[in-house]
Formats: C-alpha cells, sequence, structure tokens
C-alpha cells in the first residue's frame, strides 16, 4: 500500500480496524479446531477407543489442532488484510500460551476463546508505524489480564 496517495488511511488510521480483523480471525479459529478435532475422531481407528468410547483419539486431535490451526492464522490474517501478516501470526502464540496455561481448563470456553484475545494484542503489538506507548499499552493490557487470570478465586 502506498501512503503517499492522498485518501490513502495512515497506519494510526488504519489500527482499530487491523485490531478487529485479527479478532475476527480469533474468532474463527476455535471453529477450525473444533472442527478439526471432530474429524480426527471421526476418523480415529475403532481398535483405539476405550471403555468410554472413541474419546482417546478426539483427545489427542484437539492437543494436535491446538498447535496446528495457529498455523492457519496466516492465511486467515492476509486475507482479512491485516498486513504483514506473519508479523501478528507469529506473535499470538506468545499471548495464546499464557492464556492457555492461566485458564483453569484450556478446553473450557476461555480456553478455547482465547484466539479471540490473543490475535487483537498481537496485530497492536506489531502494527507497522505503531507508538512505542501503543504498544506498550498492548502488553501491559495483556499483563494485567494475565494476573487476574492468575488471581485464585
Amino acid at each position: 500500500m502506498d501512503l503517499s496517495k492522498p485518501g490513502t488511511p495512515s497506519v494510526t488510521q488504519r489500527l482499530p480496524e487491523r485490531v478487529v480483523f485479527a479478532g475476527v480471525v480469533g474468532a474463527m479459529l476455535p471453529l477450525l479446531h473444533i472442527g478439526w478435532a471432530l474429524l480426527g475422531a471421526a476418523l480415529a481407528d475403532e481398535s483405539r477407543c476405550g471403555h468410554f468410547g472413541c474419546i482417546e483419539p478426539l483427545v489427542e486431535a484437539w492437543e494436535i489442532g491446538r498447535w496446528l490451526v495457529p498455523v492457519l492464522a496466516w492465511p486467515l490474517l492476509g486475507l482479512l488484510r491485516v498486513r504483514p501478516a506473519w508479523h501478528v501470526a507469529l506473535v499470538a502464540p506468545l499471548f495464546l500460551v499464557p492464556l492457555w496455561e492461566l485458564s483453569a481448563r484450556p478446553e473450557m470456553l476461555f480456553g478455547v476463546l482465547s484466539t479471540v484475545l490473543a490475535y487483537p494484542f498481537a496485530a497492536l503489538v506489531t502494527a507497522p508505524g505503531a507508538s512505542w506507548r501503543q504498544r506498550g499499552l498492548g502488553v501491559a493490557l495483556f499483563l494485567l489480564l494475565c494476573g487476574a487470570l492468575a488471581v485464585p478465586g
């Protein structure tokens, strides 16, 4: 995008759009994750089923999908014009892993929907042309969220 053309939005004007679209990608990723886990359970070998039915392949597919699905974030971010998409895709797991670890159980609703929070934080922190104040604000808000999750009760 050539920012020298008149009428072209500046980087700071596109920052809210970038954060919102990263949140949309974050909302799409749990759906892909659930789809991956269900596909893994549907294609599971019947001989691996235990006493409680075929739950083991579902859990295994869920764990694999936890790391596979964020790889799909890069093309999705690019599709929604969050550029450079690979910056957000690489930084988002740094926000995701603490949220997964601090949530009571990763398969709970917050653990699944943590991508809705992690990708906007990553988009804010990696925004081209963002000031250090904006980046610091994103990291501070994330650390405040992690602190709130770490407090028991």
